[in-house]
């Protein structure tokens, strides 16, 4: 997802002058960057007692087909179409592949030792990404808003946004707990209870310090903060701190970030499908299917016919498997993206820049029926 590096001041009005600040609409973008998180969140505190019952499972277990597991396809599609992402990322490309290869092949042949300490790496590294995610998405939509943010109100805002994912680590690494991925046990960390209330008052204070900081900005320049420029990290803090008092939400929370993640794919594989032209609207309903369909038949070979091959040619259980290969699967797309979304490239910065409207021809431009 786009990096944490901050726009200048004339870089970003200049985005806010050639564009707009939704990809989309502000209820559409809104939706997919935070917002149907916080509602289901809201739906299940009124309505649901928090178990995490069948139902919930089959329903997440279903979502991963369509939205989870393409997201991740999205990333591999984005740096392997054509030759561009391949020579500007060679090392990437291949060096990486080759190294995580290499790691799931030993720790498929040693279930104790190997197996459990890829997988606890994996398990530590999700909630970074997604805390890397959250970030890169306020500041796009920083620099799509044409807000400089400044050095100090990225820090608040980094500290916030990373203070959920340490509270979230310390709650699942807690001392005298044994976890389980996929039927790969592991120990964690340790960490004692009390680390809880510093991580707390952490989480308080950059929360204060960003809306002060943020608001005197406001007030300096007689403008108004957009909220979508701070729903991920509202929505970020649903997800690792308020959101696990209901097991229910928590299966859902990689879906959310999928469902950010792909809105921000399709905006870019839209705008550099159209190259500064503009596209019809069935041109651009197809060209969306076609990009969703290729990420479901992605996401389906990495997830569910990769482990079922690694668990034949290893000769272990396909639960095992699964949860290698899953992890696997996962730390490479970690890797890439935290090379192919740096907003300093212009190649990523412009092209996110684009709108729908920006995308769209004129009706009168759509061919005859």
């Amino acid at each position: 997802m786009p990096s944490s590096d901050v726009p200048s001041a004339p870089e970003a009005f200049a985005a806010k002058r050639n564009g707009g600040l939704y990809f989309v609409s502000g209820p559409v973008d809104a939706f997919f960057v935070g917002g149907a998180s916080l509602l289901l969140f809201a739906v299940l505190w009124l309505f649901h007692g928090g178990e995490r019952t069948d139902t919930v499972i089959s329903t997440a277990a279903a979502l991963m087909w369509v939205v989870n597991w393409p997201h991740f396809s999205a990333t591999s599609y984005r740096l392997y179409q054509g030759t561009t992402g391949v020579r500007s990322y060679p090392l990437t490309a291949f060096a990486v592949p080759v190294a995580v290869l290499g790691l799931t092949s030993m720790a498929l042949v040693s279930p104790k030792i190997l197996a459990p300490a890829f997988v606890h790496l994996f398990m530590l590294w999700s909630p970074y990404h997604f805390s890397g995610q959250t970030v890169g998405v306020s500041l796009l939509y920083a620099r799509r808003a044409g807000l400089p943010i400044g050095t100090w109100e990225r820090r608040a805002l980094v500290t916030f946004v990373y203070g959920t994912f340490v509270m979230q680590t310390i709650r699942a690494e807690g001392a005298g707990q044994k976890a389980n991925f996929w039927g790969v046990a592991y120990d964690t960390l340790g960490v004692p209870e009390w680390a809880v209330t510093g991580v707390t008052v952490l989480l308080v204070l950059s929360g204060i310090a960003l809306a002060v900081l943020l608001t005197l900005y406001a007030r300096k320049e007689k403008r108004k903060i957009p909220p979508i420029v701070l729903l991920p990290a509202v929505s970020q803090y649903v997800w690792f701190v308020a959101g696990p008092s209901r097991q229910s939400f928590a299966e859902f929370v990689p879906f959310f970030h999928s469902l950010q993640y792909l809105l921000i794919a399709w905006a870019m594989q839209m705008a550099e499908t159209a190259r500064g032209e503009r596209l019809t609207r069935s041109r651009l309903f197809g060209e969306t299917l076609g990009w969703w369909v290729k990420n479901v038949a992605g996401g389906i070979a990495l997830f569910w016919a990769t482990p079922r091959l690694a668990a034949d040619a290893a000769g272990v259980a396909l639960p095992f498997a699964t949860g290698v290969l899953f992890a696997a699967v996962q730390i490479h797309h970690f890797f890439v993206d935290g090379v192919i979304w740096k907003l300093k490239n212009p190649g990523v910065s412009s092209p996110l820049m684009t709108t729908l409207g920006n995308l769209l021809g004129p009706r009168a431009a759509e061919p005859a029926e």
